[in-house]
């Protein structure tokens, strides 16, 4: 296994939801929106769904709770270091500790901030890591149509009272959402980051955006189109934003804002793979992974055929 990722990676990533709220505001709770009308969903939005899978999965994770229960960073590393049976750990060797042990410090890093713990004197050096993967913010790649959900509720022990009470949330009717990242080999090195956390982390995304789906806002999520490139050693070259060689077209008579699922659209990739031809001495290999519903201009075949698939949802024999 290599000790740190061996290459470049970057990733393109898309899901979609359904009556819900993908990243709601602080201030409201609302679809966030930038001014010109695009809805948004934050980066950290997506690592939540990246960590809260892995997590499900039993693995440890720096930034998350302890026993289901919310917990600050020192509470964290505090009840990490008693769970090792470290009474002390300070400097280089505590942030070796959190390197080690947590897979989310090793891709997304953390800033080190800790408060006095009981027992621990917890002094990192260096006090921030700096981790592999870098995500942009998502954005809705079409024009979306917020709606106000509401319905009714009654907190009552008097069966006699039918009176409830009126509850609402402001959600998307539909939203597509791609999100684009890159892995860097040379962070990667600094923070350990390595190709099999590489794997787990596209497992993850994939994932994680359906297995999030707990809660009333988050429960219309599917995961559509996740590409993974990866570029020969010692390249020092990314596309950068992949989202912006990606559309989706309307392949009926309704309009954008109207959308309610996959078979309203048609998915073109046209200019991703022009680009991607472009640099094609640059690119070790393309992976893949997309939702059967998901609908391509052109063959679908014929523009898959030159990619690899990463068989996340292949049935295990």
């Amino acid at each position: 296994m290599n000790t740190s990722l061996s290459a470049r990676r970057e990733i393109l990533f898309i899901y979609d939801i359904k009556m819900g709220n993908p990243n709601g505001d602080p201030d409201e709770n609302r679809p966030r929106r930038l001014p010109d009308g695009t809805f948004y969903v934050t980066d950290v939005r997506l690592k939540r769904f990246v960590r809260d899978y892995v997590a499900l999965q039993g693995k440890p994770i720096l930034v998350g709770n302890i026993e289901g229960r919310t917990s600050n960073l020192t509470g964290r590393v505090a009840h990490h270091l008693n769970a090792i049976n470290r009474k002390e750990a300070n400097g280089r060797e505590l942030v070796d500790i959190l390197l080690n042990d947590f897979v989310d410090a090793r891709w997304f890093g953390s800033s080190l901030a800790f408060k006095e713990a009981p027992g621990f004197k917890l002094e990192p050096e260096p006090k921030t890591l700096t981790g592999a993967v870098q995500f942009n913010m998502g954005e809705v790649i079409h024009k979306a149509e917020e709606i106000n959900i509401q319905g009714t509720a009654i907190f009552s022990s008097d069966e006699s009272k039918k009176q409830g009470t009126f509850t609402s949330y402001a959600a998307l009717r539909y939203g597509l959402i791609a999100f684009n990242g890159v892995a860097n080999e040379h962070s990667a090195k600094l923070s350990r980051m390595t190709d099999d956390d590489y794997e787990l982390l596209l497992k993850a995304i994939w994932c994680g955006v359906r297995s999030s789906g707990n809660t009333r806002t988050k429960v219309g999520q599917v995961p559509r189109l996740l590409v993974s490139i990866e570029y020969n050693s010692g390249q020092e070259f990314q596309f950068g934003n992949l989202v912006d060689y990606v559309r989706a077209r309307a392949c009926g008579e309704k309009v954008e804002t109207e959308w309610s699922s996959p078979e309203d659209y048609l998915l073109d990739l046209t200019k991703l793979q022009e680009r991607f031809s472009t640099q094609n001495s640059r690119i070790k290999q393309i992976r893949y992974e997309i939702s059967p519903d998901i609908n391509l201009v052109g063959d679908r075949n014929a523009i898959l055929k030159e990619w690899l698939p990463l068989n996340i949802d292949t049935p295990e024999i």
